[in-house]
């Protein structure tokens, strides 16, 4: 039996796509995952956070150190760190978000921004923004260009890459050319 006969190579490529495979599929499927989530982000906000939106109505008129006793007492879920007033209205600054305060009318609107945790530790690795994950990341895209080509030489004849599996090739290489120009 021949070493590097083509059965025996494509026998060794099946080994190695598979059991590669079977090892980077939970690292596949966080990379698929965040992926999608990134792909659907609505009005580019961050999709590892939730925005909560808030709107009440105030007395007018209320002075920063009235509008702090008054969130002290009456919006104690949300902490409040400060109030900058600002021409027509005031900059309300809490923890985990931001807000303002219209004196002459007396609304208050603030946003809260609270953190999605499975979220956000899937984009942290898919944007490789975890400390240490680089050699992880390296070492996946590596695997992932031998599943590209193991994949391409594992089905022998019309099938295969002599086949069809050029036309194919040749497709999933043109459509992101496509989207660039």
């Amino acid at each position: 039996m021949k070493l590097w006969s083509k059965k025996n190579i494509r026998k060794w490529l099946r080994f190695i796509h598979r059991d590669l495979g079977y090892f980077f599929v939970g690292i596949t499927l966080i990379y698929a995952i965040s992926g999608i989530i990134l792909n659907h982000k609505k009005n580019d906000e961050d999709p590892a956070y939730k925005t909560e939106y808030k709107t009440m109505q105030l007395a007018s008129s209320l002075s920063p150190d009235k509008l702090t006793s008054y969130w002290k007492e009456n919006i104690t879920e949300y902490s409040l760190n400060r109030i900058i007033p600002e021409d027509d209205s005031y900059n309300i600054y809490i923890k985990g978000g931001l807000g303002s305060y219209n004196p002459v009318n007396g609304k208050l609107s603030f946003e809260v921004y609270e953190k999605k945790e499975w979220v956000y530790f899937m984009n942290k690795l898919h944007y490789n923004s975890k400390k240490g994950w680089t050699l992880m990341a390296d070492i996946f895209a590596v695997a992932m260009l031998i599943f590209a080509l193991s994949g391409m030489f594992i089905v022998p004849g019309k099938k295969g890459i002599a086949g069809r599996g050029k036309w194919l090739i040749a497709i999933g290489i043109i459509i992101p050319f496509l989207f660039f120009l």
